[in-house]
């Protein structure tokens, strides 16, 4: 079962409640103050948003925001552990909106897009799921299509809608004139003939 970390539980019911029920799931990977989770909640009643963020204010920042929306949860942990406990195939979206870059290569090991978590990722998606990527590091970008292309994602360009939400820092970076750059993926699907050689 999910564990709610040290922050406060201020949502009710628990974020395992929210992700086992039979409608569509989107994840906010790293959810900062939960402005955008907030948005993406407010704007369609009808499906779930799970925010993961593992700093303790912004988890309080994220549930304060998102707290008269049922339909949102925020957990408090690492992206990884908490894909763990949601079921297979349940994802129909997942955001990762300016996560750390680790602009120094030694650090590049921390960053969260690597080919085990894109695994993982790719094992919680439905069929038709897809990622949405943002980033202000133009070098992170080109890292994380490689790593994507690698684990045998399909890339293309992600083209904002005029009413989509921004996250906060979004809005900074844009008020800063800093370059954005975004793709979104779906993972490529192995036919049975291909996945049992892949097993050999």
């Amino acid at each position: 079962m999910i564990k709610g970390g040290t922050a406060p539980a201020l949502n009710s019911p628990g974020p395992m409640d929210l992700v086992s029920q039979a409608v569509p799931l989107v994840l906010d990977l790293g959810c900062g103050n939960g402005s955008f989770l907030a948005r993406l909640a407010a704007d369609q009643p009808g499906w779930n948003f799970l925010g993961v963020e593992k700093k303790d204010y912004r988890v309080r920042q994220s549930r304060r925001r998102t707290l008269d929306l049922p339909n949102a949860q925020v957990w408090h942990g690492e992206a990884t552990e908490a894909l763990q406990e949601v079921p297979l195939g349940r994802v129909v979206r997942a955001y990762l909106l300016f996560n750390d870059p680790w602009p120094k290569r030694r650090h590049a090991v921390r960053r969260l897009v690597q080919s085990s978590f894109l695994e993982l990722l790719a094992s919680r998606l439905q069929s038709d799921g897809c990622v949405f990527f943002a980033s202000d590091s133009e070098e992170y970008f080109v890292w994380a299509q490689e790593v994507f292309t690698l684990g045998r994602w399909t890339l293309s360009r992600w083209v904002v809608e005029p009413d989509q939400p921004q996250s906060e820092f979004e809005r900074r970076f844009a008020t800063e004139g800093i370059p954005l750059w975004r793709f979104q993926a779906r993972p490529t699907r192995l036919r049975a003939d291909e996945s049992s050689q892949a097993n050999l």
